[in-house]
């Protein structure tokens, strides 16, 4: 269908982010949640200054790789990396502590780093459509099996 118009976002979804008054006075404005959407390839490093954040929508894109800094995200309590190309993901992830939800749904991941197993107060733990082995899946699967995985990763984590 062919659009004549511009159609205005909606308006549930549309956000000041600072006023002019605000701007004016010198205020800083500081972002808690984050939606970057399409078909993104790469993330711009300036994202990982962005320190406050603590729900971050990096679904639906085309990235494979995770880099590392993500761990300055330390107020992250959501991340959802569900629907991109990730083949696997930097043990920095563990890092994450405040973690709450973290959506790893429809990559390509066959490992999960041992670090993950440092979420302890991970709640939610999106899996679904990863080629991830056998044993991943079978303690995934179990009743409280996101608690069950997670110590199996802490428990191979290599002591440093």
């Amino acid at each position: 269908m062919h659009k004549d118009k511009y159609d205005s976002p909606n308006p549930r979804r549309i956000h000041t982010i600072m006023s002019a008054e605000d701007v004016a006075a010198g205020k800083k404005s500081t972002w808690y949640e984050l939606e970057i959407t399409g078909t993104v390839r790469n993330l711009c490093p300036e994202l990982w200054h962005l320190e406050h954040l603590t729900s971050l929508y990096l679904n639906d894109n085309n990235l494979s790789k995770l880099p590392a800094d993500i761990s300055r995200l330390s107020h992250l309590t959501y991340l959802d990396l569900s629907s991109n190309k990730l083949r696997s993901l930097p043990g920095e992830l563990g890092e994450l502590v405040n973690l709450r939800e973290l959506l790893l749904n429809y990559n390509q991941l066959r490992v999960l780093p041992f670090e993950l197993g440092k979420l302890f107060n991970l709640q939610t733990l999106g899996l679904m459509g990863n080629p991830l082995n056998m044993e991943i899946m079978k303690l995934y699967n179990e009743v409280n099996g996101v608690q069950k995985l997670l110590s199996f990763l802490l428990d191979n984590l290599q002591c440093e």
